[in-house]
């Protein structure tokens, strides 16, 4: 039988972490000024202090949905053998992330994405049903005794070493493989969470950075832990442990290009390009399994995984079906200006990572933003002289591919660099066009009207 209650009495949200991140507001500087916000929603849907009680019934928080009749309630739970799954509203959401810094340094000896989220993006999430915590392994042994599993592939007992033998039963099931973890779902009717499903749960609606809100908290570094304890790390859903406990399983297979891919027209990397051939040098073709997403507390963020790990454990989810009405989130998505004016240019806020000249040249060639009503095409890479015009906006250190100097590189002033310090060419020092380097694209303002949108 399951059981469904509000999910008022089941809950405990996490108070003070309801402010909206003003990171987004623009993508493209260190230290970003909150912007305005879109106009608010009707009165019904927007956020309050969060009530308790009876009283949560009544008004719009994180803990209700808008119904059909445009009335907020609760948000529901409903009682699993092994788990509570908490009803999610659907919703628009800031998906993906922002890097906290430019610097290529790194890339530039091992080709590789640093930032695998980027850019952020606007997504939109239909309502779902999701575990309030992860799978444990007393739950999953069930499966594995049931016959409708298979055991883990691996023994995490060095991460488990220090907690008491009683509680054991009760922390995440790690060890597992992407195939295996579907398979624990399936046996309980669901199946596992999309990323765009995963980052929702954990995100919700304000663009926090971390499941907790937007600042970095020691005491919720990941590790396994029972997941009865009392861990106040209540996501903006009111879920558990999607950053203090294991990292995840999601359903998605692992597409590098997949943030970038709604900006472009078309594919810019070449299969002689330097992240390609990295790539085939590290993963030869029918070496290793598909890899697959796996999510972290820096919840845009995203890793590539083809293997079960002491580390990686997953939650499952499942389609509402009928047994509640569908609810919508009562607060709207953040805006996202992904395009902004920089001087006498426009700046797209989408970096290619690891990309040769070539590379870098068709990637802005291949960019198409919608923004301010248009759609934004014909991008080039910027020169020397134009990018030391727009240091602060366009960030560094690098290095980046201009559009005549070659690579170019932030210096330092004195000890340390600012947001204002100079750019230099690079190219004296290197030999032909193929350094995985980054690109970043500028559109100039005076020419004519872009497009209409498409």
């Amino acid at each position: 039988m399951i059981i469904l209650r509000p999910i008022s009495i089941l809950l405990v949200l996490a108070s003070g972490c309801d402010r909206a991140v003003a990171k987004y507001a623009n993508v493209d500087q260190p230290d970003p000024v909150p912007q305005a916000k879109a106009a608010p929603p009707p009165k019904k849907a927007e956020p309050v202090p969060q009530p308790s009680g009876e009283a949560l019934a009544a008004e719009c928080t994180r803990g209700t949905g808008v119904n059909a009749a445009g009335e907020c309630v609760p948000l529901t739970t409903r009682a699993l053998e092994h788990v509570q799954q908490v009803q999610i509203p659907s919703g628009e959401f800031i998906v993906g992330d922002a890097p906290t810094d430019y610097d290529f340094a790194k890339t530039r000896l091992e080709p590789k994405l640093r930032w695998a989220g980027q850019p952020p993006r606007v997504a939109q999430s239909e309502g779902f049903w999701i575990d309030l915590y992860e799978v444990t392994r007393g739950a999953y042994e069930g499966c594995v005794k049931s016959g409708k599993c298979t055991p883990p592939v691996c023994d995490p007992a060095a991460r488990l070493e220090k907690l008491p033998p009683e509680s054991l039963p009760n922390t995440p099931q790690t060890c597992v493989s992407h195939a295996q973890a579907q398979q624990y779902c399936a046996a309980q009717g669901g199946r596992l969470p999309t990323e765009i499903e995963w980052e929702y749960a954990a995100r919700g609606v304000d663009a926090r950075l971390y499941p907790w809100g937007s600042e970095v908290r020691d005491e919720y570094m990941a590790g396994l832990l029972s997941v009865k304890l009392d861990v106040a790390d209540a996501s903006y859903f009111g879920l558990r442990g999607l950053g203090s406990n294991a990292t995840e399983w999601v359903a998605d297979v692992f597409d590098r290009e997949l943030p970038l891919s709604g900006y472009l027209e078309r594919p810019f990397r070449q299969p002689d390009g330097p992240l390609m051939q990295a790539e085939q040098a590290a993963r030869p073709p029918g070496k290793l399994a598909v890899q697959h997403v796996f999510k972290s507390a820096r919840v845009g963020d995203r890793y590539a995984g083809a293997g079960a790990d002491p580390m990686v454990g997953f939650r499952c989810a499942a389609d509402l079906g009928g047994e509640v009405a569908p609810l919508t989130v009562p607060a709207r998505a953040l805006p996202l200006p992904l395009v902004r004016q920089a001087g006498s240019l426009r700046l797209f806020g989408g970096i290619a990572e690891a990309v040769s000249l070539a590379e870098a040249t068709a990637f802005c060639a291949a960019v198409s933003v919608k923004a301010e009503g248009r759609t934004w095409a014909d991008w080039r890479l910027p020169t020397l002289e134009e990018v030391n015009g727009i240091a602060e906006v366009f960030r560094g250190p690098g290095p980046f591919w201009s559009a005549a100097d070659g690579p170019i590189v932030q210096v330092a002033e004195g000890v340390t660099k600012t947001p204002t310090a100079a750019w230099v060419s690079e190219a004296a020092q290197v030999e032909g066009n193929r350094d995985p380097l980054a690109a970043r694209c500028v559109h100039d303002v005076t020419e004519a009207a872009p497009s209409p949108p498409r």
